[in-house]
């Protein structure tokens, strides 16, 4: 002994008989370790150095290294009370897994490894030397058993080149270059880069386990419900003839409730019951919309109804998330004089027409004047329609006058009002 350290030699693949402390109190250390980790990270520590491990190290151990966890050890390994039969056990099957090793004397007994080989050759020889004597049958039958055998090689071949290439793979695998494991963080870990966000995630922690403690108590008092309901229901199956007023009745259980004067409990348990099941399948995940006006609103729009003009006496702005700045205009914008004035009766001005060919002759009477190519806007043609009201009364003019001999001097008056 040096340094007072105790060297012991303990035998190989050993320590789950003869090492109770691995067994059952490092994994309380660790835990303790990790949980001292998770109360800093919410504390808003993001590092965890040696000195705060070495000022939280006491406590790790004490809460570690303690009576209960250190017999708890021994008692998984089987060593305690204390006892040497479990190692004596293991040295025990140690050696006679060694002395049921294969006796060297036994390989004779195995089959030969060219024995498919051997029976294909003696069929061969047996062919070939007793050709002559044996008869036709016999020496088919000699055929088939020598394609057998040679099959029996071929598979035989195969399988060892199948069993030799698994071989060499677990080998190369074997052989390989271990990696490391993929590191898991614990369920309880919380990857963090900000106090705020330790915050944040602290109170969904904590709101989350809340949410699933209330639905857990509703679901046990929900299973109670249910027990009692079929208690009752068990019940009547079990008396269903009731004595009514002197006769026996075998009564519906509705019925059975209301004479034995448990329908208030049952129709209690159930309503309990029903509005349990609906706080569990409700989804809490969703939202919801406020279409509720405010009472000055609705006032508003009460009053707008008997206005004249409504959408001018509601009050937009005591709309939750209204934008004051839009305004709406119900009332049309003044006309706007057209620039051709086709109220008087002096020569009508068309607009202005594209260009005729060079060789395009108009006819010696003019027809109705074409639609202008750039009218004036839409609310302008009451103007438009009084202009052609003028031009159609003019043309009958000219028509009658043409009938009555009178057509030429009318024509000539009426070319001149069209074109200036």
């Amino acid at each position: 002994m040096k340094f007072n350290i105790l060297v012991a030699f303990l035998l190989p693949h050993s320590t789950h008989i003869l090492q109770p402390m691995d067994v059952g109190v490092f994994q309380y250390l660790k835990n303790a370790h990790q949980r001292k980790l998770r109360e800093a990270l919410r504390k808003g520590n993001l590092t965890f150095n040696r000195r705060d491990f070495a000022g939280a190290f006491q406590e790790i151990f004490n809460e570690g290294f303690t009576r209960a966890h250190i017999i708890s050890g021994f008692e998984k390994s089987g060593i305690f009370p204390p006892t040497d039969r479990p190692a004596v056990e293991f040295l025990l099957r140690k050696k006679l897994k060694m002395k049921k090793t294969v006796n060297p004397a036994f390989l004779s007994l195995l089959p030969s490894e060219t024995r498919f080989t051997t029976a294909s050759a003696t069929t061969q020889r047996l062919r070939d030397r007793y050709h002559d004597i044996l008869s036709s049958p016999t020496r088919q039958g000699l055929v088939h058993v020598q394609k057998i055998v040679s099959e029996a090689i071929l598979l035989e071949d195969h399988l060892t080149r199948h069993v030799d290439d698994r071989r060499a793979r677990i080998e190369k695998r074997y052989h390989e270059r271990k990696r490391g494991k993929r590191a898991r963080g614990a369920s309880d870990y919380i990857n963090t880069v900000s106090l705020q966000e330790l915050r944040e995630q602290q109170d969904e922690y904590i709101a989350e386990s809340q949410k699933k403690s209330i639905r857990s108590e509703i679901r046990q008092q929900r299973s109670q419900l249910i027990r009692e309901l079929e208690a009752l229901k068990q019940e009547w199956r079990d008396n269903k003839e009731v004595i009514v007023k002197g006769i026996t009745k075998k009564l519906q259980f509705k019925k059975w409730l209301e004479v034995t004067g448990k329908k208030n409990d049952y129709l209690s348990m159930d309503t309990q019951r029903s509005a349990m099941t609906e706080a569990l399948s409700e989804v809490t995940d969703g939202f919801m919309i406020d279409t509720q006006h405010p009472p000055d609103l609705r006032e508003s729009i009460r009053n707008a109804a008997f206005a004249a003009k409504p959408l001018k006496q509601v009050d937009f702005s005591l709309l939750p998330h209204s934008d004051d700045s839009v305004s709406f205009h119900l009332t049309r914008p003044e006309e706007t004089s057209c620039p051709s004035d086709f109220g008087s009766n002096s020569e009508v001005v068309m607009p202005s027409s594209p260009p005729c060919l060079p060789d395009y002759e108009s006819p010696p009477q003019s027809s109705l004047p074409s639609v202008p190519s750039t009218p004036c806007p839409s609310q302008h043609q009451i103007q438009y329609r009084e202009s052609l009201r003028d031009l159609i009364q003019r043309e009958r003019q000219l028509a009658e006058a043409i009938v009555t001999g009178e057509g030429e001097q009318i024509a000539a008056h009426f070319s001149r009002e069209i074109v200036p």
